[in-house]
């Protein structure tokens, strides 16, 4: 099976210093009684459902000449413990885990073999184990890397690891020659597709002319966008290879408070947070708070479209407004500009385009696909994933947390990933610590920007727990790795 032209673009703008994999982190809470996580049990368990996402056990294989995408063919050398790595350290504190994830992280994914890797920590401090995956983008988006966790993970405490399905791998693509010979059949193939959905379109005129409309919408928004470039941002420098992983959740009931009464969507909550988190950023590096450009992965799946194999996501650019003092008015502006592009229909444009990008030669898909990822098109990308809101399992210990990584391409050196799991809304700020040494503080000023939201609101803070006060008051203190505090 071939990738998509959109599945291949995370592949051609794939660079040693900007890598293009989704990924999360997952703390666990042991049961009780247990001293450590099993990986032998969670590496059964992983084994027993390979069978659901037979990506998992695929490689990429280039097409002879570019003639065609990449195809997906199976790794006659695939063993899962070339993809699930143990910690042997035990036990590790909360400092040596944000180490151990953003190491982690930091390294590119080979593609020499399926393109996910899992790192496994048995063991940290106040009885928690944790779990860290990374999937290449050209793999999944982050709906569907939600989905594939969500095989990894139990919902109940009890189950029990299935059978591994007896597998064998398909036979190979069969030489250069049936390579060469099979991309040039599958390229014809993709013309014949696209002349014959234009042809569709022309034996109905009213759809056509609502498809040529959203199209021709979504063109000459993206061409006022590459024309009228992303405002120059200290977000916007050369990065290099170095991750880290800067975390901090929410309740989702205190962030379900903001909105009470009014026509506001989690989403727009979520923007407005990291606005208001960014405006301060900018500010305390004494620079201006300048409004930036923000792309926003969109789902596009239909109802009822549960594949969780290859991206499905369109692109969506919007003005996120730092340069306004008011947290109200930021909320509002935010509330407005993501209402405009739900009605507008660009959306929809938008992926007519991003698929039709396949029929173009390989140098033209090179080059879009950098413009698409380039600066000059935005300034960072915030992406909202919902995530189950009931508790999940891993090898019988519980879900308490899944923090998202967002990929950074070339010029940026912040995402913001945001993800809602079980009651709590959890942020994540992505970043080159070399490129933007002041993102440190990040978890710190998102906790700020929800409080200044509340303030303009008028919604009281809700009393956390007080364990969650005490990781609070010992994040405050700088003891944690990433300054804020964890769950």
């Amino acid at each position: 099976m071939r990738l998509s032209s959109l599945d291949s673009s995370f592949l051609r703008v794939e660079t040693p210093s900007a890598h293009m994999h989704v990924g999360w982190l997952s703390k666990l809470e042991l049961p009780a009684g247990a001293e450590r996580l099993d990986p032998a049990t969670l590496i059964a368990q992983i084994a027993g459902r390979l069978h659901h996402t037979p990506r998992f056990r695929q490689k990429i294989v280039q097409s002879p000449f570019s003639l065609a995408e990449p195809s997906w063919e199976d790794d006659d050398n695939f063993h899962i413990l070339r993809h699930v790595h143990v910690v042997d350290e035990e036990p590790v504190s909360s400092r040596r885990l944000g180490e151990l994830t953003d190491a982690f992280l930091s390294r590119q994914l080979p593609r020499d073999r399926p393109l996910w890797s899992l790192l496994v920590v048995p063991r940290c401090e106040t009885g928690r184990a944790a779990i860290v995956g990374k999937v290449h983008h050209a793999m999944v988006d982050g709906v569907a890397a939600v989905e594939l966790g969500m095989l990894l993970f139990d919902a109940s405490p009890d189950a029990q690891p299935a059978t591994p399905a007896l597998w064998e791998p398909a036979p190979g693509s069969g030489g250069p020659v049936r390579l060469v010979l099979d991309s040039i059949a599958d390229s014809a193939l993709e013309q014949f597709r696209t002349a014959r959905q234009v042809a569709r379109l022309g034996l109905s005129p009213g759809t056509g002319l609502r498809v040529a409309d959203n199209v021709r919408r979504a063109a000459m928004s993206l061409a006022g966008d590459v024309l009228r470039p992303a405002p120059p941002s200290m977000l916007n420098v050369e990065i290099g290879p170095r991750r880290r992983l800067i975390r901090h959740s929410v309740a989702l009931a205190r962030m379900n408070a903001l909105r009470r009464g009014r026509e506001l969507t989690l989403n727009d909550l979520a923007m407005a947070v990291c606005a208001g988190a960014l405006r301060r950023l900018m500010l305390q590096a004494g620079e201006e708070a300048c409004d930036l450009r923000v792309m926003v992965p969109v789902n596009v799946r239909s109802d009822g479209d549960s594949s969780a194999e290859g991206n499905r996501i369109s692109f969506a650019f919007m003005e996120l407004p730092l340069s306004e003092p008011s947290p109200g008015k930021r909320l509002e502006r935010v509330h407005e500009t993501m209402a405009e592009l739900k009605r507008s229909g660009k959306i929809a444009g938008t992926d007519l385009l991003l698929r039709s990008t396949g029929t173009l030669p390989e140098a033209f898909k090179k080059r879009a696909a950098q413009l698409a990822a380039s600066p000059r098109l935005y300034n960072l990308t915030i992406s909202n994933v919902p995530g189950p809101r009931f508790s999940l399992y891993a090898a019988g210990a519980r879900v308490r947390s899944v923090y998202p990584v967002i990929p950074i391409p070339d010029g940026h050196a912040l995402s913001f990933g945001v993800l809602t799991y079980d009651k709590r809304v959890h942020f994540s700020a992505y970043v080159d610590p070399d490129a933007l040494p002041r993102a440190g503080r990040l978890g710190i000023l998102l906790e700020d920007a929800v409080e200044e939201l509340a303030a303009a609101t008028a919604v009281p803070r809700l009393q956390p727990p007080a364990r969650e006060r005490g990781l609070s008051l010992v994040a405050a203190s700088g003891n944690g790795h990433s300054g804020q505090p964890v769950t």
